[in-house]
C-alpha cells in the first residue's frame, strides 16, 4: 500500500494534468477556434421583431373607425411548469384547442399554439412560470363596414396597408418595431427569454379623419337604398364643408357583376364621369367673369338646330320646353341645353377652359388617396372642333370630374368664391395625444370674385325655388340650393338603349352655406332625371343629420325669400337672416330626462335610426336592411343621449 505522500504526489499530478488539458482544450475554443465556434453560436442567436401597436383611426369626433386590439401567442417550456399534466388539461376550454391537438404539442419539450388568443383567454395561466405569451395585433372595424372604403385595410398578414387610408398614411399608423433577442436550441426550435429586449417597440400615430361617422352612416344607409329602388350600377355621395375643406361625408357603391352584390367603394374619389348639366353653374361663372354678353337668347321652343358647318346641323333639344327668351337665370333654372349653348358661344375657349381649371378640374385634389382621379380637361388648342366643344363643354361634356370635384366646385361658390384645398384628414398625433398635424383651411386660389359668387347663389334658388329642377330636394323651408344634372352615357353597344347618370349638387342652408354635396346616381332604371332620382337623397339625408343629437350641421337657419323668375345679372340683394332652432319632432323634448325606447323591429334601417335620433338617442348599428332587435328592447326608459344598439339584416 502506497504512502501518504505517494498518494497525495500522484493525486496532485492528476489534478495539474486534468488542468492543462482544460487550459489547452480553452486557449484552442477561445483563440485558436474563436472564429469557428462564435459563427456556431451566432446561428443559434436569434434577432426578432417586436411588432409595434398600430396607430388608431377616429372619425372627427373621436369615435374608433380602426384600431388595434392585443392578441397573443402562447409558447410554454415544459420543464419549467410546475405541474405541467394540469396545464396540459387546462388549455383546451382556456385556449378552444381540441385535447388532441394538446396532446401532440405537449410530446415536446416546448408545446407551441400559434392563436390568436384574447387576454381573457390566457389570464389564468399568463403569469405562471414557463408560459411565454408574445404580443400580436389584429386590425379590427368596431363601426362594422361604416366607411370603409375610404379607411381601407391591411395585408393578410396584418403589418401594412394596402388600401384607402390605411394604406395612404402606413408609414405614420404603423409605427416603429422594437427588438429582442432570444436562442435556438439544437433541435432549431426558438426559445423565449423574457428580459431580453433590445428595443421597445413604438406605437404608431393616431389619425382623426374629417368624416363623421353617423353622417357617413346616414349617407350610406340613404344612397344604397336608392340605388337599390332603382336598380342602378350604383351611385356616390359626398358632403363637403364650405368653410374648412373638411370631407364630411363620401358615400360609394358600385354593382359587382360577378357576384350580382353592391359594394362599398370609393369611386367618389377615384372614378371619373362627365358631370352633365351639374356644371353649367360654371359655364354661368364663365360668362360672368369674362364680361360675356348676357342678353336673353330664345329657346327655340325646345329644339334648336345649330349650324355647324355648311353640311352639318347639330339638334339641341331641351327636356323643359320654352319658346320664349330665356337669360342667364333661366338657364340655370330650367336647365336649358339651348340657352347654355348659345351664350357659352359668346365665351372666348380660353375663358370658358381657365374658369374650369381655376374650380379645380382637371387636377388632382391631392387628397393623398390611393387611386385618386384628376379628372380630365383639354386644353383649346387640343380641341377637335371649337363650334362643337364649346356647346359640349357648357352642358357638361367633353370634361371628366369626380363627384369629390363637384363639391369641391361648389364649396367655392357658397364660399365667396374662394376654392379651399379638401382634405380627409383633420388631425394626426402621436400615441401620447400630442399633437403632430392639424388641417388648417388653405385657400388655392380664388375661382371667382364675390360678387361673381353671389349672383351664382341667386341662379341656384331659381333651380331650387318653385318651377326649378332641383324643388324634390327641398326642405319643407327651402333652404337648400342645387342643380341637377341628367348625363347621357356614350354606349359603344350597336343599337344599345340610352343609360344615363343623374345627379345633383348644391349647398346648404340658403344663406350663409354650411356644406356643399354632390349626388350622382350610376344608370338608374325607369325614372332618370336628376330632379326625380338624385334631388330627393340630398332631402332624406339632411332631414335625419339635422336630427341627430349631435349634429354636424348647423340647426339654424335662415328666413327665406323667394327669388324672381328672371333675375336680372345686375341685381343681386342681401337677404334678410333670422336665426331660428330647427324644430324637433311634435312633442318630443331634447331637456334633460328619460325616454321609452320606441318598437323599430321590422323598420329599415334608415327609419328606425330617425326615430331614434328623433327622442334624443344615439344609435349602434350592426347590419343594413330591416331591424331585427334593439337593445335595450322597446318600452325601456333611457336618458337621452345614451346608446340604443340596434341590429339588423346583413346586405344580401
Amino acid at each position: 500500500m502506497a504512502k501518504p505522500a505517494a498518494r497525495i504526489l500522484f493525486l496532485q499530478g492528476l489534478l495539474a494534468l486534468a488542468g492543462a488539458v482544460i487550459l489547452g482544450r480553452s486557449v484552442m475554443i477561445q483563440v485558436i477556434e474563436h472564429s469557428r465556434w462564435k459563427e456556431r453560436a451566432d446561428q443559434r442567436k436569434v434577432t426578432r421583431a417586436i411588432p409595434a401597436r398600430r396607430g388608431t383611426i377616429y372619425d372627427r369626433n373621436g369615435v374608433v373607425l380602426a384600431n388595434s386590439e392585443e392578441q397573443y401567442r402562447l409558447s410554454l417550456t415544459r420543464r419549467e411548469l410546475g405541474n405541467a399534466d394540469s396545464v396540459m388539461h387546462l388549455l383546451p376550454q382556456l385556449l378552444n384547442v381540441s385535447p388532441k391537438k394538446v396532446q401532440k404539442e405537449f410530446e415536446g419539450e416546448y408545446p407551441y399554439f400559434f392563436g390568436p388568443f384574447t387576454a381573457e383567454q390566457i389570464e389564468p395561466i399568463r403569469n405562471l412560470r414557463g408560459v411565454h405569451p408574445a404580443v400580436i395585433y389584429r386590425r379590427v372595424y368596431p363601426q362594422d363596414s361604416t366607411g370603409v372604403a375610404i379607411i381601407g385595410a391591411l395585408n393578410d398578414n396584418g403589418t401594412t396597408g394596402i388600401g384607402g387610408l390605411e394604406g395612404s398614411l402606413d408609414t405614420l399608423l404603423r409605427g416603429a418595431p422594437g427588438e429582442e433577442r432570444a436562442w435556438r436550441d439544437a433541435t432549431g426550435r426558438v426559445l423565449a427569454s423574457p428580459g431580453t429586449v433590445v428595443r421597445e417597440p413604438q406605437a404608431g400615430h393616431s389619425v382623426y379623419l374629417a368624416i363623421d361617422r353617423e353622417l357617413q352612416g346616414i349617407a350610406e344607409s340613404e344612397l344604397l337604398r336608392v340605388v337599390r329602388q332603382r336598380q342602378a350600377h350604383g351611385g356616390d355621395f359626398v358632403i363637403y364643408d364650405v368653410a374648412s375643406g373638411e370631407i364630411l361625408a363620401a358615400a360609394s357603391f358600385r354593382l359587382d357583376t360577378t357576384v350580382g352584390k353592391m359594394r362599398r367603394t370609393a369611386s367618389a374619389i377615384v372614378e371619373e364621369y362627365e358631370p352633365g348639366s351639374t356644371s353649367k353653374l360654371f359655364t354661368a361663372a364663365a360668362i360672368l367673369r369674362s364680361g360675356s354678353d348676357t342678353t336673353p337668347v330664345s329657346g327655340e321652343g325646345g329644339v334648336w338646330h345649330m349650324q355647324i358647318s355648311r353640311n352639318y346641323v347639330r339638334t339641341i333639344a331641351d327636356v323643359h320646353r320654352v319658346s320664349g327668351m330665356l337669360g342667364l337665370g333661366d338657364a340655370v333654372r330650367f336647365s336649358s341645353n339651348i340657352a347654355m349653348s348659345k351664350f357659352s358661344l359668346n365665351l372666348k375657349p380660353d375663358d370658358q377652359y381657365e374658369t374650369l381649371r381655376d374650380f379645380g378640374f382637371g387636377t388632382g385634389l391631392a387628397l393623398n388617396f390611393p387611386g385618386e382621379a384628376s379628372g380630365s380637361l383639354i386644353r383649346p388648342a387640343k380641341w377637335d372642333n371649337p363650334m362643337l366643344a364649346r356647346p359640349s363643354i357648357a352642358t357638361g361634356y367633353y370634361f371628366l370630374v369626380t363627384t369629390t370635384h363637384l363639391a369641391v366646385a361648389y364649396a367655392a361658390i357658397g364660399n365667396h368664391g374662394l376654392l379651399l384645398a379638401p382634405t380627409l384628414v383633420k388631425e394626426i398625433r402621436t400615441s401620447g395625444n400630442s399633437l403632430v398635424w392639424r388641417h388648417e383651411p388653405s385657400v388655392i386660389r380664388r375661382a371667382i370674385p364675390d360678387s361673381v359668387a353671389r349672383h351664382l347663389l341667386e341662379y341656384l334658388r331659381l333651380a331650387s325655388d318653385t318651377g326649378g329642377t332641383g324643388l324634390e330636394a327641398q326642405l319643407d323651408d327651402y333652404s337648400v340650393l342645387g342643380k341637377t344634372g341628367t348625363a347621357v352615357l356614350n354606349s359603344t353597344r350597336k343599337g344599345a338603349a340610352r343609360e344615363y347618370r343623374s345627379s345633383y349638387a348644391g349647398l346648404y342652408p340658403i344663406d350663409h352655406p354650411q356644406i356643399a354635396f354632390t349626388v350622382m346616381i350610376d344608370r338608374p332604371k325607369g325614372a332618370y332625371y336628376g330632379g326625380k332620382v338624385a334631388a330627393p337623397i340630398v332631402r332624406t339625408v339632411l332631414q335625419h343629420a339635422l336630427a341627430l343629437l349631435s349634429s354636424p350641421l348647423d340647426r339654424t337657419r335662415p328666413t327665406v325669400v323667394s327669388a324672381p323668375r328672371n333675375a336680372p345679372v345686375e341685381a343681386v340683394t342681401e337677404l334678410p337672416v333670422h336665426a331660428v332652432r330647427y324644430p324637433t319632432a311634435a312633442g318630443v323634448s331634447r331637456d334633460p330626462g328619460y325616454a321609452s325606447i320606441p318598437e323599430v323591429t321590422g323598420l329599415t334601417v334608415r327609419n328606425a335610426t330617425f326615430a331614434l335620433h328623433q327622442l334624443g338617442f344615439e344609435v349602434k348599428l350592426f347590419g343594413r336592411g330591416r331591424v331585427r332587435s334593439s337593445l335595450p328592447a322597446a318600452g325601456d326608459s333611457l336618458p337621452h343621449g345614451a346608446i340604443v344598439t340596434i341590429r339588423a339584416d346583413t346586405l344580401p
